[in-house]
């Protein structure tokens, strides 16, 4: 089952809201790195022993409150320079004085770091800024872009870096993305984006494997498509709402290992998948993470 462009668009536009709305409290509850970010930087750098020692530069899709920022800056050992796009500029505001600066309040484990927007922007530089001697220096250039519009429209490539970065990254934001050809496209636009060798770390919430988020899941999706009369959802969509909010909706996919698989199997570019593995959440399985090596 596919959805039309239309259909796309609209799902799309809740996300937006959602963000537009809650980006404060969401942001107050996702501030910690996730456990799965060491297992796959480990893989990275056991691939590539001498990345995070010499300058790096790091395309973020979907960056929200930089939290990868501030995560990776505390463990390279060179400067970074990072492209970081997303919609939601408070969201990417509140973290771009404190991208080199690792917190540890308590946190979300899968369910997004940032998020799809509509109205796309130019882009600007937010932040270019050195911090304390035992952090990496961030030069950080934020990109807005709506996202899931861009990949609607074909176009997301325009938007990016090409065969340029060390590392290119999409953590919490593969599920906001309605359709398996949008998928694709930006797995394939992060692989385009990395020069040879580079390095892709991709993250799917699976957030059934958690029986009360399943549950919730169900509940919210059914009220949701009944108040903006969506139609029926293919597998694995859902919406999920936030706290006790009345009529805010985030659209959620929950990506199965087989859909995994066919994914990372249908790059344009050669690629070699280093590791796949599950992390976070209190049982370590709500993300499947996938690192991956452009060959080519």
């Amino acid at each position: 089952m596919s959805y039309d462009s239309d259909t796309l668009r609209r799902l799309n536009a809740l996300t937006t809201d959602f963000y537009a709305q809650k980006a404060a409290s969401f942001s107050a509850t996702r501030q910690a790195p996730w456990d799965g970010w060491d297992r796959a930087l480990a893989a990275v750098a056991t691939a590539d022993p001498d990345l995070l020692g010499r300058p790096l530069r790091l395309l973020d899709l979907g960056c929200g409150n930089l939290r990868f920022e501030r995560f990776l800056a505390k463990r390279s050992a060179g400067p970074l320079s990072v492209i970081a796009l997303d919609n939601c500029g408070p969201l990417v505001e509140a973290g771009a004085p404190h991208a080199g600066e690792d917190s540890r309040a308590d946190a979300g484990a899968g369910d997004g770091k940032g998020t799809t927007s509509r109205g796309a922007q130019t882009a600007r530089s937010v932040k270019s800024a050195q911090h304390a001697p035992a952090l990496a220096p961030v030069a950080l250039e934020f990109r807005p872009l709506d996202i899931a519009d861009a990949l609607i429209d074909g176009n997301l490539e325009r938007h990016l870096p090409q065969g340029s970065c060390d590392m290119a990254v999409a953590f919490g934001f593969m599920h906001h993305l309605a359709s398996p050809a949008q998928r694709r496209a930006l797995l394939d636009g992060l692989a385009k984006a990395v020069r040879p060798g580079g390095f892709l770390l991709v993250s799917f919430w699976q957030f059934l494997r958690d029986g009360r988020i399943a549950a919730k899941a169900a509940a919210v999706t059914d009220r949701g498509r009944e108040t903006h009369g969506l139609p029926a959802f293919a597998p694995g969509d859902y919406l999920l709402g936030w706290q006790h909010a009345e009529d805010v909706y985030r659209f959620c996919h929950h990506a199965t290992d087989g859909e995994i698989d066919g994914l990372v199997a249908g790059f344009s570019l050669p690629c070699r998948e280093i590791i796949r593995f599950s992390a976070d959440g209190k049982h370590g399985d709500l993300n499947r993470y996938v690192v991956l090596q452009r060959l080519l």
